[in-house]
């Protein structure tokens, strides 16, 4: 199965609404496609951050890993990815397009062998309970209405994205509870935006009310500050989301004692690929992974394979209002009224992008 060509194509879109307020408003995304001799293709996407343009992620997929690529065999997965994640540590290729490209080899594993990517990875679970996230809403009052109505669609979770106050997020926080009740697991997400004193102070409030865990209260790099402050509070603490380094980044935090949670994905883990090797790693240390959105429909989609093929894991976030997050598809996964996503049992991803609207939104293709 000899890789033949690879190639990019980027659309533009409104941004998704977590995201609405910053960056000018839109977003880039790039579908990479690997195909191989015959012709069958296997796809993966790369979402452009910080307002930048997707050509960059293409710029580096085709000018840097395609030549590693074509006339290699696509079953290679592993060499491909050591030679790919090789290039990244010293800036030549961002974790992005490298995970992309991960995520379009195991699409065509699954292809060639009739198999959906789960099934590949063992099936160790039937399905997955999500866990509704929020995006950055004005209010309290907007917060309680969203977290009711995701608890009536179903989901039995719900994260929120609050303000970044500790004063006004521990009223947040009190709110939700009283709202949603003691059987709704919480969970808090501040995005690294407190001091060490404001976490310890939110977190205090956090194992009061019994929320589920505890995600990124401070700095991503500051290893120490949280390992004090798993010492000092209950409930579950969160992290390793972003930081560079993806599976050698997590074993700093293990190492430290810093997390219970190590939060994972194939955007930001460098694809399938890196993220089994995350997953194992924090289950051989005895811990869960946490899922993190994986930022775009189709890689979402992958998460949700390995979350159920391989993982210790137990829910996959789904960041709410759904529709503002689905693009690019023809159909998406949604939870069913019990709160469960089942992955796809076609082929690969076992879904289909949507040409007619990435056509509509090209902005280039490489």
């Amino acid at each position: 199965m000899r890789i033949t060509a690879v190639r990019t194509i980027g659309w533009r879109q409104p941004a998704i609404p977590i995201h609405a307020g910053r960056f000018g408003g839109t977003q880039d995304i790039v579908l990479v496609e690997v195909e191989v001799e015959g012709g069958l293709v296997g796809q993966g996407t790369a979402r452009a951050h910080g307002g930048q343009s997707g050509e960059g992620i293409a710029e580096a997929v085709v000018k840097s890993l395609k030549p590693l690529l074509v006339g290699q065999d696509a079953w290679s997965r592993q060499a491909l990815w050591q030679r790919m994640v090789a290039l990244e540590p010293a800036g030549y290729v961002p974790v992005f397009a490298i995970s992309a490209v991960d995520v379009a080899l195991w699409d065509l594993a699954g292809k060639a062998t009739g198999q959906p990517i789960h099934r590949l990875l063992g099936s160790r679970h039937p399905r997955m309970r999500a866990y509704a996230s929020s995006a950055h809403l004005p209010d309290a009052a907007a917060y309680v209405a969203e977290a009711r109505g995701c608890v009536e669609r179903g989901y039995t979770a719900y994260k929120v994205h609050p303000f970044g106050d500790p004063a006004r997020d521990i009223e947040l926080c009190r709110a939700l509870r009283e709202a949603v009740g003691p059987k709704v697991d919480l969970m808090l997400d501040p995005a690294k935006g407190y001091d060490r004193a404001g976490a310890l102070r939110v977190g205090r409030v956090l194992d009061d009310l019994g929320f589920a865990w505890y995600e990124e209260p401070i700095a991503q790099a500051d290893i120490a500050g949280h390992a004090e402050l798993r010492a000092a509070l209950d409930l579950p603490l969160a992290g390793a989301e972003t930081v560079p380094g993806h599976v050698q980044a997590a074993a700093q935090f293990l190492r430290a004692d810093a997390l219970d949670l190590v939060l994972c994905d194939v955007y930001w883990k460098a694809g399938i690929t890196g993220m089994l090797r995350t997953a194992a790693l924090v289950e051989a240390w005895g811990l869960q992974v946490a899922s993190h959105h994986a930022a775009s429909p189709l890689m979402n989609v992958a998460n949700l394979h390995v979350l159920c093929g391989a993982t210790n894991a137990d829910r996959v976030e789904v960041l709410v209002p759904e529709a503002g997050y689905e693009y690019g598809l023809r159909h998406y996964p949604r939870p069913d009224a019990s709160g469960f996503l089942v992955p796809p049992d076609a082929p690969g991803l076992g879904v289909e992008v949507d040409r007619d609207f990435i056509e509509r939104h090209t902005v280039f293709q490489r």
